[in-house]
């Protein structure tokens, strides 16, 4: 025989027990006292059961209360984790995720976690912003994104870090070139050839001037041959031999490397962590939650996928 459990009388059970008040359990439930007297009436006649004794001053739980309580107290709490998890996965399956990545991470890294979102998922949609470090954290700061993708040099107080993979660089160029018979090239085995850097402002930029001027005596600092913006232009810069580009080794298994060589460049200072960030003091929402699901399961497939790191 089924029965008719009434979720509203269980729970204004659970209130008034809890707090000992009608006051504050009908306050907490959203109706009115005598509503609530309603309901808990309503629950001890279909149960056959007094459950509250009430005076003007206290309110206590009969015996076959306290029996009650204990027994219903965590499968309403479980039913209502479930309820909410429902409705967290029912506003993913409607909502937007929108991720800040580093160039490199957004070219060689979020894709994977999409496809899979996309099967998991396959009504929630995506934006993908690309942008420097410094900008990611701004974007970050204001709210404007939830989660953002790149390395973070200082820690920060205010922002949650969660390593994901570690990155290094390569040195790009045709065949025939003087750094060919070279296994893994040194910062300043670069300084005699022309060569091709992402943009300055770029964290991959400030990292290949710093390597680069640990290369040389003097503090002249060192100018690129070409100055190019994304990565797929730096490569093709090299492909026609115009000179040496420096680029991510997470983006170049998505480039078209034929014709082209890559070197390891052999330094401490040519490796960054990518992570995970996001506010310490923003709770994520279902859409970005999924997301990072995703993204921590691809990493093991991505880095499979990369050149050693030496």
């Amino acid at each position: 025989m089924a029965m008719n459990i009434k979720y509203r009388a269980v729970k204004a059970f659970l209130l008034v027990a809890e707090s000992r008040s009608f006051t504050h359990a009908a306050g907490a439930l959203g109706v009115t006292q005598p509503s609530l007297s309603a309901l808990i009436q309503d629950l001890e006649d279909t149960l056959g059961l007094k459950l509250l004794e009430r005076s003007t001053r206290n309110v206590t739980l009969t015996e076959a209360g306290e029996e009650f309580l204990l027994r219903i107290q965590r499968p309403v709490s479980d039913v209502e984790e479930a309820y909410r998890s429902a409705l967290d996965l029912s506003a993913a399956r409607r909502g937007t995720v929108i991720v800040a990545a580093l160039p490199s991470a957004a070219f060689g890294l979020v894709p994977h976690a999409l496809a899979k979102l996309r099967v998991a998922h396959p009504a929630l949609q995506a934006r993908v912003i690309e942008a420097h470090t410094d900008e990611l954290l701004q974007m970050l700061r204001t709210n404007q994104v939830e989660c953002a993708i790149g390395p973070l040099s200082e820690a920060a107080s205010d922002l949650h870090f969660e390593p994901l993979l570690t990155d290094g660089y390569y040195a790009i160029f045709s065949h025939g070139h003087p750094l060919e018979k070279r296994k893994r090239i040194r910062w300043e085995q670069l300084l005699a050839h022309d060569l091709v850097l992402l943009a300055q402002g770029s964290n991959a930029r400030q990292q290949f001037d710093q390597g680069l001027q640990t290369g040389i005596a003097s503090a002249e600092s060192v100018a690129p041959r070409y100055d190019v913006t994304h990565i797929i232009t730096a490569a093709s810069m090299a492909r026609q031999g115009l000179g040496v580009a420096l680029l991510p080794r997470l983006a170049l298994p998505e480039l078209n490397l034929d014709g082209l060589v890559a070197r390891p460049i052999s330094a401490p200072n040519a490796r960054r962590n990518i992570g995970l960030m996001h506010r310490r003091d923003r709770v994520l929402g279902p859409a970005t939650r999924y997301f990072i699901e995703q993204l921590r399961g691809v990493i093991g497939e991505v880095e499979r996928g990369l050149l050693p790191l030496d």
